[in-house]
């Protein structure tokens, strides 16, 4: 792709072209992130099956939920990695980029002959981003894991617990887009570096680093003494109501505590400090939540008394907030498939018009012959790869 023809592309990333080698999840929340900023992503897939990504179901009717909102606005070549001819595609391929992903195990396509030092030959340029379980070097370096893996190891899974209490399974990963993001933070950190110096680096991002830095206060407390929860308060805690739904409560200020008191209808704990007489306060606000539905609560005392909803995914569509900034968008396929937006926002956008990756994902090697034919192949160089079934 051409300078001249980056500059149409919209987005602070539109004059950016990525070249995503991950596989399944921690890669796909980055560079579809880097997508919905402008980027060109071009994802490159296996021959066969593809990225797995294309075969994680979900829910009832088996939606492919995490490829249509993580692998929407991108470009799929297909490219077999282990062949003998994967080095000088991807040299040739790497010429044209900016950036590339990996997320494989460390080391391994150094082992294959394509890692960083082998593509900064062809383009000093050239940004290469690492996301790993545990990072490159140390014990732990080649360790197999998953999400509540590196939480466990890095403190954070022990702080989801309360009270000495044994810390809940979470349904929804967390130490995965978390890296995601910090390797976003790393790439256009990385980016700007290069304009200064006109030099390409590698970067690195990790699922357990970035799980410790999000827990970064309780392990400098931790090393001082034992590690403390915020332990109990009436004014911070998850409550049920009168139709089993719960609602969150972060009234730990004497305003909002005052608004809530008033609200259950006692104003006699109101001057009541914080952590003064807790076990009376919890008896009493629980107590009273649950003489109502949870919508009541949200309504009146709502936020100001520190009332807020515990909502499902489902629920997100209906949620005043997400509505007001669209929050939720619709990708542009046959179905209009419901995405979240774009979640940083420039310039007051919203969420629809800061979302730039609102096509479906591509079928399996879609882009394949585009993209080749963008870094200088020639029509008798791409079907030869064909004929070796290298793409």
């Amino acid at each position: 792709m051409a300078d001249q023809d980056r500059s149409d592309r919209p987005g602070p990333l539109g004059h950016v072209r990525v070249l995503d080698l991950t596989r399944l999840y921690p890669g796909a929340y980055c560079t579809g992130l880097l997508a919905d900023l402008g980027a060109d992503v071009v994802k490159v897939e296996a021959p066969g099956a593809g990225d797995g990504m294309r075969f994680v179901e979900s829910g009832p009717d088996a939606v492919l939920a995490a490829h249509l909102s993580l692998n929407r606005g991108k470009r799929s070549l297909r490219l077999d990695l282990k062949s003998a001819l994967a080095p000088e595609v991807l040299r040739r391929l790497a010429a044209s980029f900016d950036v590339v992903v990996e997320s494989m195990r460390p080391g391994m396509l150094d082992g294959l002959g394509i890692g960083f030092e082998a593509l900064r030959e062809v383009n000093p340029a050239l940004v290469w981003c690492s996301i790993t379980g545990f990072g490159s070097d140390g014990p732990l370096k080649d360790a197999p894991g998953h999400d509540i893996t590196y939480l466990g190891v890095a403190g954070a899974l022990s702080m989801l617990g309360h009270d000495g209490a044994e810390p809940p399974l979470p349904d929804a990963v967390i130490s995965v887009p978390l890296a995601a993001m910090t390797a976003v933070a790393a790439i256009t950190s990385a980016l700007v570096q290069r304009d200064r110096t006109g030099e390409g680096c590698r970067v690195e991002a990790n699922m357990f680093e970035s799980s410790m830095w999000m827990v970064q206060d309780h392990v400098t407390r931790g090393l001082a003494g034992p590690a403390a929860g915020w332990g109990d308060f009436a004014g911070r805690g998850i409550y049920r109501c009168a139709d089993g739904r719960l609602i969150t409560v972060t009234a730990s200020e004497p305003r909002s505590w005052a608004a809530l008191c008033a609200a259950i209808g006692r104003d006699d704990l109101a001057g009541l400090a914080l952590g003064e007489d807790e076990p009376r306060k919890i008896e009493a606000v629980t107590a009273a939540l649950a003489t109502r539905p949870a919508a009541d609560w949200i309504a009146s005392p709502g936020l100001a008394g520190g009332v807020g909803p515990v909502n499902r995914p489902e629920d997100l569509v209906d949620e005043p907030q997400v509505v007001a900034r669209k929050g939720i968008v619709a990708l542009e396929d046959e179905a209009a498939t419901p995405v979240v937006a774009n979640p940083i926002r420039i310039d007051g956008a919203d969420g629809e018009a800061a979302s730039l990756a609102r096509s479906a994902p591509p079928e399996l090697g879609a882009d394949t012959d585009e993209v080749l034919a963008e870094a200088g192949f020639t029509t008798d160089e791409i079907a030869d790869l064909h004929a070796a079934a290298v793409v």
